[in-house]
């Protein structure tokens, strides 16, 4: 299937080009330099195929790829405080964590909801809930810009946020649409707030843009569906209407979308059809969670929720079993929120502490 979908990636020059250069820093790294990189433009079809096979695993084995599966994900909502990255274990690994905004309506100082990073610049991108406004931080935490204060691309309560390619969605809980920036934070366009009643949103939460098609995917809190639009902006279809009963959270894989509902707090799995599979990861049980709005996958497919009643990140398989929680039994976590996973495996979260 692997060696399918690189044949059938590379069938088009350009696409190839563009999936090489997605991957320019991956290729720039050590273990590629003698192999991949100066005569990779250079190579014949067949060269360039048995190379991005070879990358295909490489990622795959170390945790990396983000070309097929969606690994941005958006978080949500309530009064937060900062971004916070800690020294955590997780997995036996050392996560290298920073602190990086004061709380606060000044440049650099926030009031957020959700978080997320660009994948080219690994730039933080925040959903400054409470000041209606993005503000974007570079790896280390250092401010970098703002935006956006004017009309037509005015922000009210920004809630989830998510960039695919160069563009930057961004849902505004109580201005029922999302809105499209490009990642300096030019508006771009909007979306959601035109149509038949049950094609526009009430209150939208987390988003999700798919890989394969750029379809994006919207949870609408009151109107208890997810909402599917194409990469033009058009309505296509909404799903869940029996399921869900408050969905915040949204995340895509190869062949899962995994919603978080906080009405009926569990995590509901459908197929990418769109029809419902089963529930895991239920509220309250032993070894679940407490109550949650945010969370997100890493690349084994392990749900990282963000639970703010125990002060942990819970780490559940696929299937919803509990492997690991953490921050337990110290105080590296006050009251979490968003939480996402950057380029270098590096887990940020928004913290009210």
């Amino acid at each position: 299937e692997l060696d399918e979908k690189v044949n059938e990636l590379l069938l088009d020059q350009k696409e190839t080009d563009e999936l090489i250069s997605d991957y320019e820093y991956e290729l720039s790294r050590d273990e590629f330099k003698s192999e991949f990189s100066k005569s990779i433009h250079e190579d014949t079809q067949k060269q360039k195929i048995q190379k991005l096979k070879k990358l295909y695993h490489h990622r795959t084995k170390h945790h990396m790829i983000h070309y097929e599966w969606d690994n941005d994900m958006v978080q949500d909502f309530s009064k937060l405080g900062k971004i916070e990255l800690k020294e955590v274990n997780y997995h036996n690994k050392t996560t290298p964590i920073i602190e990086s905004s004061k709380r606060g309506s000044k440049s650099g100082e926030i009031k957020p909801l959700g978080v997320t990073v660009d994948d080219k610049s690994n730039n933080i991108f925040v959903a400054d809930y409470e000041n209606d406004r993005v503000q974007v931080f570079d790896s280390n935490g250092k401010y970098l810009y703002k935006f956006c204060d004017n009309e037509p691309g005015k922000m009210n309560r920004p809630h989830g946020i998510v960039i695919y390619g160069d563009k930057v969605y961004v849902s505004q809980f109580h201005g029922k649409r999302v809105n499209v920036y490009d990642v300096k934070g030019n508006y771009i366009d909007q979306f959601g707030n035109h149509g038949s009643e049950s094609e526009t949103m009430s209150h939208p939460t987390g988003l999700a843009v798919s890989h394969k098609n750029g379809d994006i995917y919207v949870c609408d809190l009151y109107r208890d569906v997810v909402f599917v639009y194409t990469n033009e902006l058009k309505y296509k279809v909404s799903f869940g209407k029996s399921k869900l009963y408050g969905p915040k959270d949204i995340a895509l894989t190869q062949g899962r979308i995994y919603v978080l509902d906080v009405g009926n707090p569990c995590v509901h799995i459908f197929n990418t059809d769109l029809s419902y599979s089963h529930s895991i990861v239920s509220r309250g049980s032993d070894g679940q969670v407490g109550y949650s709005y945010f969370f997100t996958l890493d690349i084994e497919g392990n749900i990282l929720i963000s639970d703010s009643d125990k002060h942990v990140i819970s780490v559940f398989t696929a299937e919803g079993e509990l492997i690991d929680e953490i921050g337990k039994g110290s105080d590296i976590f006050y009251k979490q929120y968003g939480i996402v996973i950057d380029r270098m495996n590096r887990i940020i979260v928004v913290d009210e502490k």
